[in-house]
């Protein structure tokens, strides 16, 4: 058996037995091939690229479009003081858990449960029962109405107030830079009106809210004041009352002159006044540090903001904060730098908190001693006392009261002052935060992001149009060009044919298109199978392809038609008893043909005919496939042959389809060559490797293949942009 290998035009095609088939060696991400897969399979991937697009485009489109609105405010940090009058309520320490807290309280639900109410939100078809999404879509189409009523939703109750503070709370984003005290207000809406207005009134109620509560704080400690200087006004008057009915029982008139002991028992008096107020002070200020201590607010306490290893202790923690908050955005939780942070600011905040105990044990100490002192004072004056009482017990009673009116009276003048400072500062309370920038109306929404979302789009529309044209190209199994043929099957392509007209099946091309591309493809295999290693050019040549459908009969037809053109004595003989198709190809009855001379014999008549527009002769048949092996592998048809050969330059024998049936298998000896017909980019590489492996077993003269039907615009997709050319 021979191989039929097209070569140079000084070198004749090679015919051999058809070798075993080679690997291919390039690999999926080769450029040259993904050059050229990009080349054949542009229709695809436009397709699949612009369907993306379109559906991400029309998606995005029909997306509510959303408006930001941003206002912002400062924590202040200014403090005014007016005429030195001390605060009530001491200002704290700003550091950033206060700004974070400030945060929270900003997305609170009752905050926003008021802005709320304040805007009449529930009224806003945004915070209503918004349609479905289909229904959505439906309002969005130019659709009739009765369409648009089978995608509206029923009616539902109104939303409550969780409802809708959940999705204002959507809305809403409260951000801060993590630098300064300056908190952002943004808030999202369909209505950019609205996300204006509800920005404002989150911040203005805000403010109000942080100066109401500042300001009943002060009134609550003013009336407190009030009544404690009440009880001390009472309690004055009935010691003031009690001195003067004791020197009315006693016939007491007033002292204009006093003794030593007096004197002693005065002056005594005083330093214990002034040392009880002392001891009061201090056990104000221990209690104030223990409560502080007991709600974690000891910012305010003078002793720790006097401190100067607390002051660094604290800048240090808001350093290890600040830290942190730049941390946890770059590792996570679990991170052992983030791990390490939190131990140190953990370890701070124990130096801070044992800082504080050992002030508080300070205090402690000095209120010990305050309450000695006070004893010990109390003592001497017990002492002085049971002195001038064994002199006059009259009269130390008497100073007694003196001394218990005296003291009520500076305890009273005392809080009276509290008063008068109170009332000063209830009418101006240093505010918390101030309005820094009021929002705008947007003019333009950034929801959804058109360009951002189509530019996304692209890209991921582009990468999977390109990964589909990869794998539909990895997963063709169809027959894309010559070079493949021959590496699949080991066997040479005698030929590439171009489709004959629009649908490639035009059996009157070569006599209406002589010089045409199709015409010059036939007269190339022609002429390379006169110029092939057979030595003798093949008189008989059988045509056959792996599945129906490839063309065979149109080549086999045009082949015997170029012959017969030039001169040649042609004969075409149709053996597919199957589905034949030269006398259809001819527009001629099929009745006499081959399939009744070899039942009836020479006898009937001689069943050659020709044809008249190219004077080809040929022999069809009629469709007879229970008796086609029969036929064919008879001891009439051989002869016919034989009888043949002696009067025509050339046979043409147009043969069933070799995955199909066996029939061609049986008369492949009969002929010097054998062509399959193989249809480009529909013949699947199995079938046609399967066809060659029959040809084989049959022991086939010579074997060639002849790859049809090509399109000559795409064919140089498939060549790396080598145009079709028939050498």
């Amino acid at each position: 058996m021979t191989q039929l290998q097209p070569s140079a035009p000084a070198r004749p095609p090679n015919l051999s037995m058809p070798l075993p088939p080679e690997q291919d060696g390039a690999g999926l991400l080769d450029l040259t091939r993904l050059l050229s897969i990009i080349r054949r399979r542009l229709p695809i991937m436009l397709a699949v690229f612009l369907t993306i697009t379109a559906t991400m485009l029309i998606w995005v489109t029909l997306q509510p479009k959303g408006y930001t609105a941003e206002a912002s405010l400062a924590l202040d940090t200014r403090r005014v003081n007016i005429q030195e009058i001390p605060n009530f309520v001491n200002a704290v320490t700003l550091d950033f858990p206060v700004v974070r807290t400030e945060v929270q309280v900003l997305q609170s639900w009752p905050l926003a449960a008021k802005v709320i109410q304040s805007l009449n939100m529930s009224e806003h078809p945004e915070y209503g029962n918004r349609p479905g999404r289909l229904a959505r879509i439906a309002e969005a189409l130019p659709l009739p109405d009765s369409l648009r009523a089978l995608f509206a939703s029923e009616p539902k109750p109104p939303l409550d107030m969780d409802q809708m503070v959940n999705r204002f709370s959507n809305g809403l984003s409260v951000l801060t830079d993590g630098r300064s005290y300056v908190i952002r207000v943004q808030f999202r809406s369909s209505d950019p009106a609205l996300a204006a207005a509800a920005a404002n009134q989150l911040v203005t109620l805000y403010l109000s809210g942080q100066e109401d509560e500042r300001v009943q704080t002060v009134k609550r400690i003013n009336g407190w004041l009030n009544e404690r200087a009440e009880e001390l006004r009472t309690q004055v008057r009935r010691s003031e009352l009690a001195v003067q009915q004791f020197r009315q029982q006693n016939n007491l008139s007033e002292m204009k002159g006093t003794s030593v002991s007096q004197q002693q028992i005065s002056e005594l008096s005083n330093q214990m006044i002034l040392s009880a107020a002392e001891r009061a002070e201090k056990e104000a200020r221990l209690r104030q540090l223990q409560q502080s201590r007991s709600s974690g607010n000891i910012a305010s306490i003078v002793e720790v903001m006097n401190s100067p290893l607390i002051t660094r202790l604290r800048e240090q923690e808001a350093q290890i904060i600040r830290r942190e908050a730049e941390l946890t955005d770059r590792y996570g939780e679990k991170h052992p730098t983030m791990i390490a942070v939190r131990a140190e600011r953990d370890d701070l905040r124990r130096k801070i908190d044992a800082e504080i105990a050992k002030i508080a044990q300070a205090m402690s100490a000095e209120a010990d001693i305050a309450r000695v002192r006070e004893a010990s004072l109390r003592n001497n004056l017990d002492v002085l006392r049971r002195q001038a009482a064994q002199a006059n017990p009259a009269e130390v009673r008497l100073r007694e009261l003196e001394r218990d009116v005296d003291a009520n009276r500076a305890v009273l003048d005392a809080f009276l002052t509290r008063i008068q400072e109170g009332a000063t500062q209830e009418n101006f309370v240093n505010p918390v935060a101030r309005f820094v920038s009021p929002a705008q109306i947007p003019k333009s929404p950034d929801q959804p992001r058109m360009g951002l979302t189509m530019v996304i789009t692209i890209v991921i529309g582009g990468a999977i149009a390109f990964v589909l044209a990869v794998m539909a190209d990895h997963f063709d199994r169809t027959v894309r060009s010559s070079e493949q043929l021959e590496r699949d099957t080991g066997i040479s392509c005698l030929g590439l044919v171009p489709r004959a007209g629009r649908l490639g099946s035009r059996p009157d091309t070569v006599l209406n298109q002589r010089d045409g591309l199709f015409s010059e493809a036939i007269r190339s295999i022609r002429a390379a199978l006169k110029v092939s290693s057979l030595g003798v050019p093949p008189k008989v040549i059988l045509l056959t392809s792996a599945v129906a459908g490839e063309g065979k009969s149109l080549i086999a037809l045009s082949l015997g038609r170029s012959a017969a053109l030039d001169g040649m004595r042609v004969l075409l003989i149709d053996c597919d008893f199957r589905t034949p198709a030269v006398a259809r190809g001819l527009k001629v009855p099929a009745s006499n043909g081959l399939d009744h001379l070899l039942i009836h014999g020479a006898s009937s008549g001689s069943p050659i005919r020709t044809d008249a527009a190219s004077g080809l002769h040929y022999i069809p048949t009629e469709a007879a496939p229970h008796k086609s092996q029969e036929l064919l592998g008879g001891r009439l048809f051989a002869g016919l042959l034989q009888e043949v050969r002696r009067h025509y330059d050339l046979i043409i024998l147009d043969c069933p389809p070799l995955a199909t049936v066996s029939d061609t298998v049986l008369i492949t000896q009969l002929a010097d060559a054998t062509l399959v017909v193989t249809q480009w980019r529909k013949t699947k590489n199995h079938m046609l490797t399967r066809a060659v492996r029959r040809l084989a077993q049959g022991h086939s003269q010579a074997v060639a293949l002849i790859l049809n039907r090509i399109d000559p615009r795409l064919f140089d997709r498939y060549m790396n942009g080598r145009c079709l050319s028939l050498d």
